[in-house]
């Protein structure tokens, strides 16, 4: 049977939509589907000025201004994405070389795990001859507006209230599915609590907490790191863990792998890393930022979560669907932190209803049943031919 070509297009704005678009890419790789894909950012096709201005805005807004962005992001939800005068001509001349592109690719179907890759062309694509059809994997628990586009033929959203706020879009039930957020394979599969603790050395009996400041490092991990320790501190002799992976950060990593931790506090602190995967499974508790893979990935874990510092917009959303039901709590500063943290350790028996919830809530098979879906939606438009 020949496979289809399945062409996976993200955009470099946040590490959360990449590792969607690689965790689509590297489920097809190991599924039994008649498939193929390519997994490419989108802005790779533009110049290489635009890609790092684009990039590097988002993350200097979110970084020094995060309410600014709110206030851009709030805006921006109240009417449809629509290209007048010099964006149209500024998108025009970035974006050409990119739909040649996928034009030249030919691809059987396109899956978005940004809203770049769709809304850039949108009104080009057809034009220019590229009648592949776009879906649209969304990285969040909330659909923003800039999602909604006449190119999506289906969107695949994480949660049944996702689906309700894309409706009130205008967007028919018939073309949305809640699958999920895509998750890499490594959250595919269980890992026992205690097999993963071995694996990175933990001491058993720990109350292990791990601490996330972001794949791009945002976020005052400092800070954040030195307020758990002196809340832990108060609990000698009771021992915990403390997991603290500071992404890119490198100032961070090398400040709090040079700082003193109480006694009762064993401390192992980490740059950019691949095992997400193993140190959730390690831990009791998660205290982070909510961006949309980081919490997709902690439910498919059954990891409660402590939430601060989100980003205004699609973060706090995702806190709210969080809390709403019951995974997780969220912390307004860092004073409100300390009071969770021991909160939760002089009442240990909360958490077992909160991994409960988080479990309730999780899709860790979403990248599977996303590509699965668009190969049956491929075989209903095609009469089951290949």
């Amino acid at each position: 049977m020949k496979k289809r070509f399945f062409l996976i297009l993200s955009a470099s704005g946040g590490a959360g939509h990449l590792r969607a678009a690689e965790a689509l890419h590297r489920t097809a790789s190991s599924s039994e589907l008649p498939i193929h894909t390519e997994n490419h950012d989108c802005l790779d096709f533009t110049t290489k000025v635009f890609k790092k201005i684009y990039a590097e805005s988002y993350l200097s807004i979110v970084n020094r201004a995060p309410e600014l962005w709110g206030y851009f992001y709030q805006l921006a939800e109240q009417r449809p994405y629509k290209k007048k005068g010099l964006l149209k001509i500024f998108d025009q001349v970035n974006y050409r070389r990119y739909l040649q592109t996928l034009v030249k690719f030919r691809p059987d179907a396109i899956i978005c795990t940004h809203f770049l890759p769709f809304i850039s062309i949108s009104q080009e694509a057809r034009k220019a001859g590229l009648k592949t059809p776009f879906f649209a994997a969304t990285t969040d628990f909330d659909v923003h507006q800039y999602w909604v586009d006449p190119l999506i033929e289906k969107y695949y959203v994480y949660h049944e209230e996702s689906s309700w706020q894309l409706q009130s879009k205008g967007i028919p039930p018939s073309r949305i599915s809640a699958k999920g957020i895509p998750l890499v394979p490594e959250f595919q599969k269980s890992l026992a609590k205690d097999v993963a603790r071995r694996q990175l050395r933990i001491e058993e009996g720990h109350f292990t907490l791990l601490i996330l400041s972001g794949g791009f490092g945002v976020g005052r991990v400092e800070e954040v790191v030195r307020s758990v320790s002196d809340a832990l501190e108060a609990f000698s002799p009771r021992k915990f863990t403390l997991l603290v992976v500071c992404g890119r950060n490198e100032r961070a990593q090398s400040i709090l792998s040079r700082a003193p931790f109480p006694d009762n506090i064993d401390p192992h602190i980490f740059g950019f890393v691949k095992n997400v995967h193993e140190l959730m499974s390690a831990s009791d508790l998660l205290v982070s930022k909510s961006g949309g893979l980081t919490s997709a990935e902690a439910m498919a874990k059954s990891l409660p979560m402590i939430v601060i510092d989100p980003i205004p917009g699609q973060e706090t959303r995702n806190a709210d669907l969080i809390v709403e039901h019951g995974a997780g709590w969220r912390a307004i500063n860092l004073p409100n932190l300390i009071f969770k943290i021991r909160r939760l350790v002089e009442y240990p028996d909360i958490l077992p209803a909160m991994r409960q919830s988080a479990a309730t809530i999780a899709k860790p098979n979403a990248a599977y049943e996303i590509l699965e879906d668009v190969h049956r939606h491929l075989e209903r438009q095609n009469g089951g031919q290949p």
